[in-house]
C-alpha cells in the first residue's frame, strides 16, 4: 500500500513538471526577433516569419515580435494572420498605440472602413508618448476618400502639428488642396515640403499635378522630370508628361513619354489606349 502511495505522489510530481508553462528565454527570443527583422528587410519574408515564430514560443510575451509578424503578414496581404497578430499584440498591451492603426489598416484594405475609422481614433484616445500623426494622417485619408475636403485638411493639419517636418504628411495636404482647387495653397505648401526634402519623389510629383491644373506646362513638366529623377520607377509620372504633351500638339514628345509608360507598366489599359489615341492622330 505504501508503494503504491509513493508511486502516486511521483506521478502527480511528474505530471506537474510536465504540464509548467515553457521557460522563458528572452535572451533567445531577442536573438529571432533581430534576425527577423533584418531577414525582412531583404525580403525574405518567410524566413522572417519563422523566426518571429521563433522569438514569441521563447518569450510567449514578446510583445513587439507580434506586431511585427503582423507587419510581415500585413505586407503580403495575409489579413488573417495579420489581424490575429494586431489583436495579440492588443491583447499584451491594451495601450499600443501601433497596433491599433496597424489593425486600423487590415480593416481598411479588407473594405471596412468604419472599423478603421474607430480604431484610429481609439488610437488618439490612448494616452501615451506616441504622437499620433499617423492615425490623424489615416483619418484624414478615409475623409479624403470621401471628398469631404475641409475634414481631410483639418485632419492632415492636426497630424502635421504632431510631427511638423513630416514631408508625406505636408504632401497630402497639399494634394487635397489641389482636389479642392485652392492651387496656389498647395503650391506654398509643397514648395516648404521641397526645402526639407528635396529628395521627396512624391513632392515633385504632386507639385507637376498642380502645375499641370494651372497649366502651367513648363513647370509641370519639370516636375514629372524631377519625380523621375529620384525614382525612375513612378511610370504614372510618363504619362502626365504624354497627356501634357499632347495638349500642346507635341505629338512625337507624347509618344516617346507614354512609350516609357508602357515599358514600365505593359498590362496597364490606360497607358496603352492613350498610345493608341496619340497614333491615331
Amino acid at each position: 500500500m505504501k508503494y503504491f502511495v509513493s508511486l502516486f505522489f511521483t506521478l502527480l510530481i511528474l505530471s506537474a513538471c510536465t504540464s509548467q508553462e515553457p521557460k522563458v528565454d528572452s535572451a533567445q527570443s531577442k536573438v529571432h526577433y533581430d534576425l527577423a527583422l533584418e531577414l525582412a528587410q531583404y525580403s525574405l519574408y518567410q524566413n522572417s516569419l519563422k523566426e518571429f515564430e521563433l522569438a514569441i514560443k521563447f518569450d510567449p510575451g514578446n510583445v513587439k515580435a507580434y506586431r511585427k509578424k503582423g507587419l510581415v503578414h500585413f505586407g503580403l496581404k495575409q489579413y488573417d494572420e495579420a489581424e490575429k497578430m494586431f489583436k495579440k499584440t492588443i491583447s499584451l498591451d491594451p495601450g499600443n498605440v501601433q497596433a491599433h492603426i496597424n489593425l486600423g489598416m487590415v480593416k481598411y484594405s479588407t473594405g471596412d472602413k468604419i472599423e478603421a475609422k474607430k480604431l484610429w481614433e481609439r488610437s488618439i484616445d490612448i494616452k501615451t508618448d506616441d504622437n499620433n500623426g499617423k492615425a490623424l494622417n489615416n483619418i484624414a485619408s478615409l475623409y479624403k476618400e470621401e471628398k469631404n475636403y475641409n475634414k481631410a485638411i483639418e485632419h492632415y493639419r492636426l497630424a502635421g502639428n504632431e510631427d511638423p517636418n513630416n514631408t508625406m504628411y505636408m504632401n497630402n495636404l497639399a494634394d487635397t488642396f489641389r482636389l479642392k482647387g485652392e492651387l496656389d495653397q498647395a503650391v506654398e505648401i509643397l514648395k516648404n515640403s521641397v526645402k526639407l526634402n528635396s529628395k521627396g519623389m512624391g513632392t515633385y510629383f504632386i507639385l507637376g499635378m498642380v502645375y499641370k491644373d494651372l497649366k502651367e506646362h513648363e513647370k509641370a513638366i519639370d516636375s514629372f522630370k524631377k519625380s523621375l529623377q529620384v525614382n525612375p520607377a513612378l511610370f504614372e509620372a510618363h504619362y502626365q508628361i504624354a497627356q501634357i504633351q499632347l495638349s500642346l500638339e507635341n505629338r512625337d514628345l507624347a509618344l516617346k513619354s507614354i512609350e516609357s509608360a508602357i515599358q514600365s507598366a505593359p498590362t496597364n489599359q490606360t497607358y496603352q489606349e492613350f498610345r493608341d489615341k496619340i497614333l491615331a492622330l
